[in-house]
Order: C-alpha cells, then sequence, then structure tokens
C-alpha cells in the first residue's frame, strides 16, 4: 500500500538543517528511558532534531508518523508493526513476521505485540511523530500498557504539541521519562546566527538578539523572520518583523506562495489536500506531469518542505504551511476542492488503497463515487480485518445521502450488518435490486455480487442455512458467468461463495455435498492466499469430520486451521470458531479434558467476536460434551437446554439438532435413565434413525433395560461404515457387551477387538470410559488372555483418571450402602427402597447422603453415573 511507504518513512530536511549537538546530545541521554517525551508547538522544529538525531546514531530506528485516521487500536498496531517491519527490527522468530493483521480482540492484540516488541533487537527505537493526534481511548489506554510494563528491548520516542493522556505521573514518579520541550528546543545565539547565515544574512549579535526576542527562539518565526530579511533586497527591518505565531499565515502567504510563479503556486495549493504525496499522486490531483520535478524543487528552496525517507519519493508540507494552503485554497479556489478530492480518490483506488480513495471521496463530498467504490472494491472489507476502518469512514456519509442511489444503500445495508440488524437486511437488499434492474450488466454485476455475499454473512449469523445454499448458488453462477467482474475479487468471491454453501450443506444433513465444496474452498482460499476463508473452511471440514468421519483426520485438519490463524494472529476471529470447536471434540475423544476446556475457551472468545447461529449450538454441544465428561449431568442438561432456548425463527440446522439429540441422550444414558433416553426417538422408526450413532444409543438404552435382543437388533440393522470412526467403535464396545450378556463369548471378543483396533488406529478413547463396567473390565481380560501381545494396547484404554477416582470412591462403600446404590436406576422412591431392605426411611436417605458424599455426586443421577463408571452397576 503506498502510503504505509510514507507514514513509515523518516523525514529528511534538505534544506535547512542545523548541527545542533546540545539537542543530539540530550536525546542520546533521554532515550536511555523506555519513553522520551519531545513535546513543543507547532514549528519548534520537534521533527526535525528527532530525525536529525536518529539518522547521526547507529540505533534500529522505526519512525511512523500519525494522522487522525489512525485512531484505531487495529489500524494504529498495523502501522506500528510495518514502522518495525521497515526498520529491518523484525527477525524470522519474530511473531510479528507473520502476522497478516492485527488482532481484533484486545486481549490477543496486547499479547500479540508484547510478544513481538520483546523480541526486538535491543535496543530499538520507535518514533511516533504527531502524537497529539491521537485520541482514542483505547489506543491511548494500550501505549499505557505497554509503558507500564516497559521492555527492555524497545525506547519510545513520542513526538507531540501537547501533553498526551498516557499514564506519565507513574512514570516521572519512577524516572522512566526523558523530556524535550520547548525551552530545550529553542535556538541560542550560535545556533540562531548559522541558520540565518544559511539564508544569506549577516547580522550583528545585537540584531540575532532582537530577532530571538521577538520569536522567543521558536524556529518556525526565526525561519519566517529570515525568508522575511531577506526578501526585497534585504530593504526590511528586524523592526518590521512581529515574529509571533499570529503572524504565521500573513508571512507564509507572502513569503512561500509570493512570487512563485502562476504553475507554483497553484501547485501548492492544489497539492495540500494530501498529508503524503508522491510524483503519481500530485500528477493526477494537478492533471499534470511535472509532479515529480516540482516537489524536488519546493524541497530545495523552501524550509517547510520535507523528504519522507533517503530517496526523494514521498514527501510532505509542514503542518503550518499546509495548514494555510488549505485555507488559501477554500478562500482562492473553493469550487475546486471536491474536484481535486475526487482525482486522489481515483488515483489511490488504482493503487489500491481503498480506505484512502474512500476517505478523499467522502471529503470531497463525491458520494456516487462513495457508492461505487464501495460495490466494486471497498465492500468486502466488511468481512474482513479492515472492517472498522471501512465502518468509520461510511458513517461519514449523511444520512440523506444512503437512500439516494441504489449504491449508496448499499453502504447503509453494511452498517445494518455492522450493527447486527440481520433481519432489516433482506428489505434493504430487494429494494436495491428493484433499483439496480435497470442498469447495465456492467454496473449491475459487481453490485449484486457484493449484495448476495452481504445477505449470505446474514443468513450465516441467523442460521437459515437453506437459504444461505439458494443464495450461494445463484452467487456462483453469476461468478461463472459474467464478464464485468475483477478476476481477482472474482476469485476471492467464489472461495468464500464455496465455503458458506460447503457449511451451508453440512448443517442441513448434505454432508457429502458439503464436504464437497468445503475443500474445494479451502483449495482456492489457499490458492489465492485467501485465509480467513481457508481457515475457516478446513475448520468446518474438520467438525465434519468429528461428527461423520475420522477422528484422526479432524484432529489433522483442526491442528492446520489452528495453527495458521495463531500465526496470522487471528486465534479469535469468528473464522476460526468452528477449528477450535473440533479440536475441543477431539480432545474430549482422547479423554483430556484440560486441553478440551482450554480449546472451548478459545472457540467461545472467537464466537463471541462475530456470533452465528450454527456456532452457537456447536458451542453448546461442546460445552454440554465437556460437562459429560467431568460427570456434570446437571449443567450437561442445561447447555443442551440453552441450545434449544431463544431461536430465531429462521435458524435451520437439521444436521445440529440431530446432534444435541445425541448428546441429550447421552446424558439420560448417563444418568441412569434409559428409558427417558429413547423418548428422544419416539415417533422415529428404525428406519427412520439418521445415523449409525443414534442406534448405538437406543441399543445402549435397550441393554440397560434388559432387553439384549432388541439391542442386538438395532446394532445389526444397519451395519457401520468404516467412516463414522467413533460411531463404530461404540458400536463394537456395545455389540461386544450384548453379545456377551448373550452367551456369545468368542463373538463379543471379537467385537471388542475390531473397536479396539480402529479406536488405537483413530486415538480414541472415551467409548471405553463411558461404557465402562465391571462386564467391559472382563472383556478386556479375556483379550488380554488371547491375545497377551495386545496387553499394552488394553491398558492404554482401560479408563483413566476420574473414572478410577469413583473406583476409589466405590471401595469405601459400606456394605448396606452398595446394597442402595443397586437400588438407585430404578424408579423405587427412599421409602420404597426401605421397604425392600427392611430399614426406616430414615436409614436410606443417611445412607443416600453418605453415597452422595463418596462419589463425588449431588443428586441421585449423578450417583448412578458415577457407580456405572466404578463397575458398582
Amino acid at each position: 500500500m503506498p502510503l504505509v511507504v510514507a507514514k513509515t518513512a523518516r523525514p529528511l530536511l534538505v534544506r535547512g538543517g542545523i548541527d545542533r549537538p546540545r539537542l543530539l546530545h540530550l536525546l542520546d541521554r533521554t532515550t536511555r528511558k523506555p519513553l522520551t517525551l519531545v513535546r513543543a508547538g507547532a514549528g519548534w522544529g520537534k521533527t526535525v532534531l528527532v530525525s536529525a538525531w536518529t539518522h547521526s546514531r547507529a540505533t534500529s530506528v522505526a519512525w511512523l508518523s500519525l494522522d487522525t485516521y489512525d485512531n484505531d487500536p487495529q489500524t494504529f498496531w498495523a502501522y506500528v508493526v510495518a514502522a518495525l517491519s521497515g526498520a529491518g527490527a523484525l527477525t524470522a522468530e519474530n511473531p510479528l513476521v507473520e502476522m497478516r493483521s492485527v488482532p481484533r480482540d484486545e486481549r490477543e492484540r496486547a499479547q500479540r505485540m508484547i510478544a513481538g516488541i520483546s523480541r526486538l533487537p535491543d535496543p530499538t527505537v520507535l518514533v511516533l511523530d504527531d502524537f497529539h493526534v491521537i485520541d482514542d481511548r483505547q489506543v491511548l489506554d494500550e501505549v499505557g500498557v505497554l509503558l507500564r510494563h516497559p521492555l527492555p528491548s524497545l525506547r519510545l520516542v513520542v513526538i507531540t504539541r501537547t501533553e498526551p493522556e498516557l499514564p506519565l505521573h507513574r512514570l516521572r514518579a519512577a524516572d522512566r521519562v526523558g523530556e524535550v520541550r520547548a525551552d530545550d528546543l529553542a535556538f541560542t545565539t550560535d545556533e540562531a546566527t548559522t541558520l540565518l547565515s544559511d539564508h544569506g544574512l549577516d547580522l550583528d549579535s545585537g540584531d540575532v538578539t532582537m530577532l530571538l526576542d521577538r520569536t522567543d527562539g521558536w524556529v518556525a518565526g526565526l525561519r519566517l523572520g529570515a525568508t522575511f530579511l531577506a526578501g526585497e533586497a534585504g530593504s526590511r527591518s528586524i523592526a518590521d518583523f512581529t515574529g509571533d505565531i499570529r503572524g504565521v499565515d500573513g508571512y507564509l502567504t507572502d513569503e512561500v506562495l509570493a512570487g512563485r510563479s502562476p504553475r507554483q503556486r497553484r501547485f501548492l495549493l492544489e497539492t495540500s489536500i494530501s498529508e503524503q504525496m508522491c510524483a503519481g499522486l500530485v500528477n493526477a490531483i494537478t492533471g499534470e506531469s511535472d509532479g515529480q520535478r516540482m516537489l524536488e524543487d519546493l524541497e530545495l528552496d523552501n524550509d517547510f518542505v520535507t523528504r519522507l525517507g533517503p530517496k526523494p519519493v514521498w514527501f510532505r508540507y509542514h503542518h503550518l504551511l499546509r495548514d494555510v494552503l488549505r485555507h488559501r485554497l477554500h478562500l482562492e479556489m473553493p469550487a475546486m476542492v471536491p474536484g481535486l478530492h475526487h482525482r486522489a480518490a481515483r488515483w489511490y483506488a488504482r493503487n489500491n488503497s481503498v480506505i484512502e480513495a474512500l476517505s478523499h471521496a467522502v471529503r470531497g463530498e463525491d458520494w456516487t463515487y462513495v457508492g461505487h467504490l464501495v460495490t466494486a472494491q471497498a465492500g468486502p472489507l466488511i468481512l474482513s480485518t479492515q472492517r472498522a476502518a471501512l465502518v468509520r469512514i461510511l458513517r461519514q456519509v449523511p444520512r440523506q445521502q444512503l437512500t439516494s442511489t441504489p449504491e449508496l444503500m448499499v453502504c447503509d445495508a453494511l452498517l445494518l450488518f455492522h450493527i447486527g440488524d440481520y433481519d432489516a437486511i433482506p428489505a434493504r437488499v430487494a429494494r436495491i435490486r428493484q433499483l439496480l434492474r435497470k442498469r447495465p450488466a456492467a454496473t449491475r454485476d459487481p453490485a449484486e455480487v457484493l449484495l448476495m455475499a452481504l445477505q449470505v454473512a446474514g443468513d450465516r449469523a441467523l442460521g437459515d442455512m437453506p437459504a444461505v445454499v439458494d443464495v450461494e448458488t445463484e452467487q456462483l453462477a453469476l461468478l461463472a458467468r459474467s464478464p464485468y467482474l475483477d478476476g481477482a475479487a472474482a476469485a476471492q468471491y467464489r472461495a468464500i461463495a464455496l465455503n458458506s454453501k460447503g457449511l451451508a450443506l453440512m448443517w442441513t444433513g448434505d454432508v457429502v455435498r458439503g464436504a464437497r465444496d468445503l475443500r474445494a474452498s479451502a483449495a482456492a482460499a489457499e490458492a489465492i492466499g485467501v485465509e480467513l476463508a481457508q481457515i475457516n473452511a478446513t475448520g468446518h471440514l474438520a467438525l465434519l469430520e468429528m461428527l461423520h468421519g475420522s477422528v484422526s483426520e479432524a484432529a489433522r485438519l483442526a491442528y492446520s486451521a489452528r495453527d495458521l490463524a495463531e500465526r496470522r494472529a487471528w486465534r479469535y476471529t469468528v473464522q476460526a470458531v468452528a477449528a477450535h470447536f473440533a479440536q475441543a471434540l477431539v480432545h474430549l475423544e482422547r479423554v483430556d479434558p484440560v486441553a478440551a476446556q482450554e480449546v472451548l475457551q478459545h472457540g467461545v472468545r472467537a464466537h463471541e467476536s462475530e456470533p452465528e447461529a450454527a456456532q452457537r449450538l456447536v458451542m453448546f454441544g461442546v460445552q454440554a460434551r465437556l460437562a459429560l465428561a467431568n460427570g456434570q449431568l446437571g449443567r450437561a442438561r442445561s447447555f443442551l437446554a440453552q441450545a434449544r432456548r431463544d431461536r430465531n425463527t429462521r435458524t435451520y440446522v437439521p444436521a445440529l439438532d440431530q446432534w444435541l439429540t445425541l448428546l441429550d441422550a447421552d446424558v439420560d444414558l448417563a444418568g441412569g435413565q434409559p428409558d427417558r433416553a429413547e423418548q428422544h426417538y419416539r415417533g422415529t422408526s428404525d428406519d427412520e434413525l439418521p445415523g449409525l450413532a443414534h442406534r448405538v444409543r437406543l441399543a445402549r438404552a435397550a441393554l440397560a433395560q434388559g432387553n439384549p435382543r432388541r439391542a442386538e437388533q438395532l446394532l445389526t440393522a444397519e451395519p457401520a461404515t468404516s467412516g463414522e470412526t467413533v460411531a463404530t467403535v461404540e458400536a463394537g464396545i456395545v455389540g461386544a457387551l450384548v453379545a456377551d450378556s448373550r452367551g456369545h463369548a468368542t463373538r463379543a471378543v471379537d467385537l471388542l477387538a475390531g473397536a479396539v483396533r480402529l479406536a488405537v488406529d483413530e486415538g480414541i478413547r472415551r467409548p471405553f470410559v463411558t461404557l465402562s463396567s465391571n462386564r467391559l473390565t472382563a472383556l478386556f481380560d479375556r483379550m488380554r488372555l488371547l491375545g497377551p501381545s495386545s496387553a499394552d494396547i488394553i491398558d492404554g484404554l482401560r479408563p483413566a483418571g476420574r473414572p478410577t477416582e469413583a473406583a476409589l470412591a466405590a471401595e469405601n462403600l459400606s456394605e448396606r450402602e452398595a446394597e442402595v446404590v443397586r437400588y438407585l436406576p430404578t424408579m423405587l422412591t427412599a421409602a420404597q427402597i426401605a421397604a425392600e431392605l427392611g430399614v426406616s426411611v430414615n436409614t436410606v436417605r443417611a445412607h443416600l447422603r453418605s453415597i452422595y458424599r463418596k462419589l463425588g455426586a449431588e443428586r441421585r443421577s449423578d450417583a448412578v453415573a458415577r457407580a456405572r463408571e466404578a463397575g458398582i452397576l
């Protein structure tokens, strides 16, 4: 981006530079501290001094010139990283190198920046010029955090006109601030004499002293005075020069503009609309071709034009001069201003600096072009890390303009999407399409593609997956047939469309087509470098494999997506959510609840950044599975209940609902309520069951209720497919238990051995923990006898961790308590159990309290689950 080069280049004053060794030595001393504050008003030579110091020292220096558009944390830190990179301060091992954008999440942003800054070469100086333009509270707070916990590798130099809102009182009290003020910057007699001599003036000491008194050593005043005195063949006197800031406008107008050729004068006024300038930009603004020569000439004959960097590529006017030029421009040529911004906007747009192009279009009140830019180039940024910058500019468009053209109505729809008003988007899109209908395809197609992308984003947020499939099918067809779309943009849209269509097909139950489109999206996104889409598609493929395929493949895909997100600093983006949740499910299948909890927290934080209905349901499902793994049945039920509450009426995700039903059944089975587990499938025939995993739940319920024949029918009605690895392992274990209960010992061992082989290949352990019992332990012992070489594998699959604790707790149960435990899975009340045992109801209640305490259970259903894990039941 052209602007990055200009903003991160060190200013270089070719004309009028004065050696000031006393100030260079002062900076040597102050920069030994974490913060150096160079504070004085406009025209005191702050930037010139610091730039001269950086060029005269061997220290690694990164420079950033700030402006008002940097009042956004992501934008601010992105330019800081660019400055550090441009200065060669980022080594290959630095985590900032692979970061494609600054994280939106505040905590991740702070962690990433601190980690990168801590690895800078020691010492690295970061200069923040014009820091007084920063008034965003979040940016100021984050810089303050960096200063409160200073890193030895960084020395921060802040150039500002005013006292910055940083924790300076603490830093001063800790002697962590070095300061250079106006009193330090004021010219001495010797320095003033040298400056005047450079302007061809030979004044005696009395005149120099008088000039210093009139200007208080203010360098801008001295330069203006020198220019003033040198004018009109030296006939002017110091008595005629006021020397204070009130006369700057007049002096600059008279001395800088006066005597210029009409061409030079017009050039200065017209190019003042831009903060930084290069030949290409000023040629576009002025409509001429001599921009490079004009800029270099101005630099050589004027103290208020500064080169940015060692090569004469980018330049800027001193703030004082630029303000005066803009004022004169609006006085003398007000009708020209919109056109100048219009030309600057088009130059930036041609050079792929869309945000800068929009900024000039807005400043020029060129609303039609704002709409064109948004539909043709800037619209997709609403789904990118530049979203905040885009929204900030669109909010500057007057409200009445947002309904004046279809393109500006698209801007309004983008703002609706940003605030999450998804229900309002369809009507707005329909109205825009109606207005676009009469437009030629050359202007209609780009707008239509953006509208479709916006509509799909809203549909995804609400969970309307059939709508996503329909719109993306249309969009892909338009992308394939329209000749009016930019090739690079069309390729990006296609990768994103395939991703959205693939996940929508997956959640509506079309797993095969969903997997096909997700794979196509991941491949296309990787090929063209649209990595956020690649992460999202790969994460959803991991979820698909986790629910319908291979755990090991899910683990590979989730790692791939999360690793890329981590390297690019996108851990907490909405595109990484699916990968986090898939990884958490992998950890749960491998009985690592601690790791699952950590990854789940990452997924929840990423989800909160931009919630989507489907991912919200996955989140509740993973939370329920984790609670179940920790024996918290009530908590698991609560999560599943939340998943079914407060849904938008447009949410349609049948495949997710089936998975949630599966988890409901798991909770009921763990709580010793097999009859309740069966209720979830009431009205569904065996032929209508959605898959092997659901048959396994019903088979477990039948076995728990003493009906092994029914369990066997359910398991043999549909043979397991090699793709559904978790369900296949579960079916093998349950089948082994069923066969053993019916006296088919050999078949039981064969089924369990098959489940063990697949579980070892896939890294699956959870089903062995969930289904652990004395009978399963006996089957494992029989396997050991039949195949001693498999002993290590069998031991690796035996329940570990919490179930062992439950077994130890069970050993402490008294004989009478053990008898009471056997009644817990039944429907008998405490009074009825007392009658069965021939004891009082109070005695049974006392036993129940002791049982709950020893098993670590809160209620009867929890105690049943713990007892099953311990092998008592």
